[in-house]
């Protein structure tokens, strides 16, 4: 539909709307199954009258073919999914939600310089092991006028080798006007990565040439009503492993240095929702959250424990809230959106409302089938990200796993096939060398993983990515349940700490957590989120 740089692509099977901009438009009217690629380039440059990067074409094929919009045997996998397809166009719907994050900071945040508080125990020293510079992460976003500075900035050095190439960088869709781009990773690393393990750009050009995002890692700035936060990315290994120094004199120093960060900055609201129609104000929140990384620092139990402990608080939160505005709206956010949603991208006839299905009432019931449609929702993923698929393979494994331990339907073809692959592995493992072994037995999580990766998600607010609070604990017990399962020898599907770190800030599983029927009627119960950790648990 549409012409020129306006033309976009609907695809009412799967709910989705594609912008394509003219040349993109010009390419996918070629895309009649009649043309292989060399042909494909020869009929789009005579089309536009000029000539085109093959690479271009490549990675827009590649693009359609994340999406599910090439004519391939997963694309109709896919398209055969009836719950793909219906909540495709619930996630459409909240997708244009305002996240009150966003917003750009006050004078007030800015003159509050007052030093940020860090999680108990945070630790950190860089030990220059590349994670950072690598796919693992998005590798931005930077922004127009960054990209433009290092670009200069090769381009004036006497030998530039490469570092002048704007094909370094990759544009990001945003949708909302702003020229972001993404580090163009070669060989798994950042183009800008020399072979001597340093940043080319920091090295040759200097530190304050480098893009905001990587001078911030692993910091987290959010400013809230009472000052500044300051979480630690757990995607770092020296943070998730506990090692290094102590990390509050470098935080203060990215404070100090504000503007250069603001883009990566967030600001939390002074007021937000904690359950489905209850409100309350940010001091509401800071006592539940200040509580729930108290109880999280007793060495001598389980996090598991602990965190169901959490959750019963906030229970008890979202009962006092509801008991003070009795009056309060009960309409859930997601079906006021609904409600003001358009006929964009949505066959009404073809999608049903919302895409959310029945949700068992029964918590092991309901854990399961949050269980069983992130397995799901990971797999389609997996073909729409731009970043890190691995993560999202563990996850889905993760998943599947967590149905067998929750065990309301342990006899599902799904939950077999996983079964099958591990005894298959551990057969294989038997034959594995030592040093593999050790490797393997390193990175187990122990309950101090599992503590700093929830006391860094909640340092870091994420719970206030979800509609709820509730919601956003949701995801935090699923994955802290998929930290916690029993370790297969030399399975290279496990889901490990920095995998739960980056699914945790991931936005479309926030998403897909939000629109999930089964964590909108059972986020605040404690017993669900015990079902799903394996945990026993007494009204």
């Amino acid at each position: 539909m549409g012409e020129g740089e306006e033309s976009e692509l609907r695809d009412l099977r799967l709910g989705q709307v594609v912008k394509l901009g003219h040349v993109a438009a010009v390419i996918v009217g070629l895309l009649d199954g009649t043309r292989d690629a060399e042909a494909l380039l020869h009929d789009a440059q005579i089309a536009l009258g000029e000539e085109l990067n093959p690479l271009g074409l490549v990675e827009l094929l590649q693009a359609l073919d994340r999406r599910a919009l090439l004519d391939t045997p997963r694309a109709r996998m896919v398209v055969a999914q009836g719950l793909v397809r219906a909540d495709i166009a619930a996630l459409q719907r909240l997708a244009r939600r305002v996240r009150p994050l966003r917003t750009k900071l006050s004078p007030e945040a800015r003159a509050d310089m007052r030093p940020p508080r860090l999680a108990p125990e945070s630790r950190f020293s860089c030990a220059s092991c590349n994670r950072c510079c690598s796919e693992t992460h998005l590798l931005g976003p930077v922004t127009r006028a960054e990209r433009d500075v290092i670009l200069e900035g090769f381009n004036a050095l006497p030998d530039p080798a490469g570092g002048a190439d704007p094909s370094n960088f990759l544009p990001l869709p945003t949708g909302d006007g702003r020229e972001l781009y993404v580090l163009r990773p070669r060989d798994g690393f950042c183009s800008y990565l020399g072979r001597d393990g340093l940043c080319r750009v920091h090295k040759e050009l200097g530190v304050e040439k480098k893009p905001a995002v990587c001078r911030m890692f692993p910091y987290r700035l959010t400013h809230t009503p009472d000052g500044w936060d300051a979480g630690l990315s757990l995607t770092c290994p020296t943070v998730g492993g506990g090692r290094g120094g102590d990390p509050r004199p470098e935080a203060q120093d990215k404070l100090d240095a504000l503007p250069i960060f603001e883009s990566l900055l967030r600001e939390a609201p002074p007021s937000l929702a904690f359950g489905e129609g209850v409100h309350g104000d940010w001091a509401v929140y800071r006592a539940w959250e200040t509580k729930a990384v108290r109880l999280l620092q007793d060495d001598d139990r389980d996090p598991a424990e602990l965190w169901i402990e959490a959750i019963q608080e906030l229970t008890r939160t979202v009962s006092d809230l509801t008991l003070e505005q009795p009056g309060a709206e009960t309409t859930t956010e997601l079906q006021a959106v609904s409600d003001t949603a358009t006929e964009e991208a949505v066959d009404e006839e073809f999608v049903p409302e919302l895409g959310l299905g029945d949700c068992p009432l029964a918590p092991v019931e309901a854990a399961d089938v949050f269980a069983k449609d992130v397995a799901l929702w990971s797999e389609l993923l997996i073909g729409l990200e731009a970043a890190d698929p691995e993560s999202l393979r563990h996850l889905r494994s993760g998943a599947t796993r967590l149905r067998v331990e929750i065990g309301a339907r342990p006899e599902a073809a799904p939950v077999l096939a996983e079964l099958a692959r591990l005894l298959v592995r551990e057969e294989e493992t038997l034959s594995m060398s030592g040093e593999v072994t050790a490797r393997i037995d390193a990175v187990a999580p122990d309950w101090g993983v599992q503590r700093r990766f929830l006391t860094q998600a909640l340092m870091d607010k994420r719970l206030l990515d979800y509609g709820t609070v509730a919601r956003g604990t949701a995801l935090l017990t699923l994955l802290l349940a998929a930290l916690r399962l029993p370790e297969a020898p030399g399975d290279e599907m496990r889901l490990m700490v920095g995998d739960a770190a980056y699914l945790a800030h991931h936005q479309q599983l926030a998403d897909i957590v939000d629109s999930r029927a089964a964590v909108r009627t059972s986020a605040e119960d404690p017993s669900f989120h015990a079902a799903l950790l394996g945990v026993r648990y007494a009204e």
